[in-house]
């Protein structure tokens, strides 16, 4: 490419994010969030595909094992406070930065409790790994009180700033794939170095990711305890529906931490790694929809708005999920290499599990944006008995494969749970809500037309003399 179509290049694709940056539609936002969904996904299989290959399966299955139970913590003890974050700095803007320094004080105090209780239950909940493994995951608990210094950035999402929050989400993707290209230059393919290299990169980028939102976000930031209990009040039921939605998504891979080899392990975090590709779009909906719905003080507007962004995500989700499945067979072992063969079969089931995850993803933050998380916390205990009953009966004769087949029936029973609980709020049946109709259908076109012409402007006739 010469230098002049190179410029022509950049040109473009500034003129994009200068479009989008500075709309502040719904449209705008979906695009704007979609895109950089679609690179985190990209980066996500880049990342997921080198940690295959510098690890193998054995080493892939340490560190998921490594990783499994604190990031599991690091959820709960964050007592959703970033969904409360988003929520009243929609509600509230003027006094987003009391809440965000409020939130941090918070949750740097309840890391230290959930890291006392997790070194005490790692040698029992890992009991099938090496000691090695079981210690390095006792320090990577040093997570919950570094995830805390990210906190504040979630309250971009509710102030709808989502150019400064899709900046800071890549800084994180960015730094681990910085790591995995050290270490294939350096030969440091271990497990444990990565995990623990990891945490101090995370620590690292929280400057950068602090000096961010402290632009965008007004002052004072001096906390105030007396926030504590609002925030709870909507953050205590929005981690209590995420205690079972993460066991609805990481139930398999625990059990088999604690029952399973590594290499077992291994295969199936591939296969889920795979599955994720799925998720960019319907994701920025989810993103999108919970403080575009809080932040709208009509009931009707909220329920119309609500209603449309659930069934762009059965549109987005269904048509996504048939493309990865077919590709799977061939692109899976091309990119995470031959010894992940074996998780083709499951990784396809998995494709439409995410299909089904997406779905409920999206219909659980508009239920937040409504101010019912409890709704969500009903739905996701209903997926978790149905999780945990076919775990029980499929993992050890299936293996992975009963793996994958249960995650498909507990997300089920989730989209049941939740289109039941929509449907009420929204006046619309069931039908209505996950059927795209032509609006959504055009509505997708059109943006996608709008993005084409942005990146490929028509050129000008010239004037006929």
């Amino acid at each position: 490419m010469d230098r002049r179509a190179t410029d022509d290049l950049r040109g473009r694709a500034g003129r994009i994010a200068r479009t989008l940056a500075a709309a502040g539609s719904f449209r705008a936002q979906v695009l704007l969030t979609t895109g950089s969904n679609i690179m985190l996904a990209l980066l996500g299989v880049l990342t997921g595909a080198l940690a295959a290959r510098l690890l193998g399966p054995d080493g892939r299955g340490q560190l998921a094992a490594i990783q499994m139970w604190p990031n599991f913590l690091a959820i709960i003890g964050n007592l959703g406070l970033p969904d409360a974050l988003v929520y009243y700095s929609a509600r509230a803007r003027a006094e987003s930065g009391r809440y965000a320094g409020s939130a941090v004080l918070l949750n740097v105090l309840v890391s230290l409790a959930f890291m006392a209780l997790g070194y005490a239950a790692l040698p029992f909940l890992l009991s099938a790994q090496a000691p090695e493994v079981v210690s390095t995951a006792r320090w990577y608990l040093l997570l919950l009180p570094v995830q805390a210094l990210w906190l504040p950035y979630h309250g971009l999402r509710g102030l709808s700033d989502f150019t400064a929050w899709n900046a800071t989400r890549f800084l994180a993707a960015l730094g681990w794939l910085g790591l995995l290209v050290f270490g294939l230059l350096t030969g440091q393919r271990g497990a444990a170095f990565l995990a623990l290299a990891y945490l101090a990169v995370l620590t690292v980028l929280s400057i950068p990711a602090l000096a961010l939102t402290r632009r965008h976000i007004r002052p004072p930031y001096r906390p105030d305890v007396r926030l504590w209990g609002r925030m709870l009040r909507f953050g205590l039921p929005s981690v209590t529906s995420g205690v079972p939605r993460m066991l609805n998504l990481r139930l398999d891979q625990m059990l088999m931490a604690a029952l399973l080899p590594v290499h077992t392990l291994g295969l199936y975090v591939v296969a889920v790694t795979w599955s994720n590709a799925v998720a960019p779009l319907p994701n920025a909906l989810a993103n999108v929809l919970f403080p575009q719905t809080a932040s709208l003080s009509d009931p009707d507007a909220r329920r119309r708005v609500f209603a449309t962004g659930i069934r762009l995500a059965v549109l987005s989700a269904l048509s996504i999920a048939s493309a990865v499945g077919i590709v799977t067979p061939w692109i899976l072992p091309l990119l995470f290499g031959d010894a992940f063969t074996a998780a083709v079969r499951p990784a396809i089931v998995l494709v439409g599990a995410a299909a089904i995850d997406a779905v409920n993803g999206v219909l659980e933050e508009g239920l937040r944006g409504l101010g019912r998380p409890a709704l969500v916390l009903w739905a996701e205990l209903c997926g978790l008995a149905v999780t945990g009953c076919a775990l029980l009966l499929l993992l050890g004769p299936m293996g992975i494969m009963g793996a994958a087949l249960s995650s498909v029936l507990g997300y089920a029973a989730v989209l049941v749970a939740l289109i039941g609980a929509s449907g009420a709020l929204t006046r619309c049946s069931p039908l209505a809500l996950l059927r795209p109709g032509r609006a959504e259908i055009e509505r997708i076109r059109l943006s996608g037309q709008r993005l084409w012409e942005q990146f490929f402007p028509k050129q000008a006739e010239p004037a006929v003399e």
